[in-house]
């Protein structure tokens, strides 16, 4: 007899002495098969990604070949970095079977770095010591050994060059993938056309593994904002003119950078980010409007755009896929006059809500969000209100009052068409 009163005959699985050992017996029994079932799984799974076998450079200073193996056929999807110069591959999950030796290699790559991304997406990072453009990607299938590559040709460039090449794959890179799998880099052709309408995306926060903010009577601020936005989208459908289009509109999540993307890949007019987030004064409560800023204007913005800012991280991204200099951005935003579109539109959402909701002091306010960085998109990201504030928790749970702010929304939106679409259409124009 075990201590726990089990029989160590196999009478214990057929005939237990008593419910309870009949209750233990059954789910001792079933966790044995459960983990099984996972063992087996996992097993199996391991080998249904493709492996990674072998990766080298040859060239020299003028002009490299980077060769990347696997045991079947892949895509890779290529993104340019800088500070450092990094060409990176981005694949749906792979393995890595490779022990590369860059020592070895001969050409412009100087190092090389890899890993997982989250659960569905890897990533091959190669840092190039000199400023590069790609000259060629293919895959090509080896039939001696049964293997694909991904072969990718580069060669010297200049710092402005690659700036602009890297400003034109943010521009036209897909994103969003809406079965809820990896996102993608795509054909900007996939994007759809220019129906003459203002159009606007829409950008529920957080969502899937990120559930953002809990709120005092544990509302979950990735609901909160998917509610909204639909009812946002279904007031401005009935506004002519407009034409809507959400970064989500299910429970799955999307990086900060993906949400970017998005707007710059739909030629949006108009990018709005909607949230609910919480913050430890709970006395603070009221609707906010946030512009880009390098600097925050007050320490509320500060700790709100620093928590919004960790997004990609609780989802187990990194940040490589990031400009290291915000200035950067700011400038480019600047010359383009987008960061003046950004704050024309915050300054009618402000006035438009207010008229019905009650505002936080100073509502217009700015700081370091990344998912108001597009370059060429008007951004902003409405606080609907804080759920760290009970008032506004019980308040954001209302649909009439959602439906309320939404429609107050909307005018704004309608009255910033109006205002702007002559320098937005001279803007797209100009690209």
């Amino acid at each position: 007899m075990y201590p726990w009163g089990l029989d160590t005959s196999d009478n214990w699985l057929r005939e237990p002495a008593s419910p309870m050992r009949w209750l233990i017996a059954r789910i001792f029994a079933l966790a044995i098969i459960i983990l099984a079932v996972f063992t087996s799984f996992s097993a199996h799974a391991q080998f249904e990604i493709p492996i990674a076998l072998d990766v080298r450079v040859a060239g020299d200073k003028e002009a490299s070949r980077i060769i990347v193996d696997f045991d079947r056929p892949v895509v890779g999807m290529p993104q340019l970095l800088e500070h450092p110069w990094r060409l990176v591959l981005d694949f749906d999950r792979i393995g890595f079977g490779f022990d590369p030796e860059p020592e070895r290699w001969t050409g412009m790559v100087s190092d090389l770095r890899w890993g997982d991304m989250s659960e569905v997406n890897s990533r091959i990072i190669f840092e190039v010591e000199q400023p590069f453009r790609i000259v060629n990607i293919e895959n090509v299938e080896n039939a001696e050994t049964n293997t694909h590559r991904i072969i990718v040709d580069l060669a010297l460039s200049d710092a402005e060059t690659f700036k602009a090449a890297l400003l034109d794959r943010m521009r036209t890179s897909a994103v969003v993938n809406r079965d809820g799998k990896s996102g993608r880099l795509g054909d900007p052709s996939a994007a759809p056309s220019r129906s003459g309408a203002f159009r606007i995306v829409v950008d529920p926060g957080h969502g899937g593994i990120d559930t953002g903010a809990l709120g005092r009577g544990r509302t979950i601020e990735k609901e909160i904002t998917l509610a909204f936005s639909r009812e946002l989208k279904a007031e401005l459908e009935t506004r002519p003119g407009i034409e809507v289009i959400m970064t989500r509109d299910s429970d799955i999540f999307i990086p900060l950078n993906d949400r970017v993307q998005f707007a710059r890949q739909h030629n949006a007019d108009l990018f709005v980010s909607i949230h609910a987030d919480s913050v430890r004064q709970r006395y603070v409560r009221g609707a906010t409007v946030y512009t880009i800023s390098e600097k925050a204007s007050d320490s509320v913005a500060a700790e709100i755009a620093e928590s919004e800012n960790k997004s990609d991280a609780i989802a187990g991204l990194t940040f490589e896929d990031q400009p290291d200099d915000v200035s950067d951005i700011l400038i480019d935003l600047a010359r383009r006059e987008t960061l003046g579109f950004s704050v024309q539109f915050a300054r009618l959402a402000v006035d438009s809500i207010s008229d019905e909701v009650r505002m936080i002091k100073n509502p217009h306010r700015h700081a370091g969000f990344r998912v108001l960085r597009a370059p060429d998109v008007p951004s902003v990201l409405i606080e609907l209100g804080f759920l760290s504030n009970a008032d506004d928790e019980k308040l954001l749970n209302q649909e009439d009052w959602r439906a309320k702010v939404a429609t107050q929304i909307a005018s704004a939106v309608e009255s910033f068409a109006a205002l702007s679409g002559r320098e937005i259409a001279e803007q797209r124009v100009s690209k």
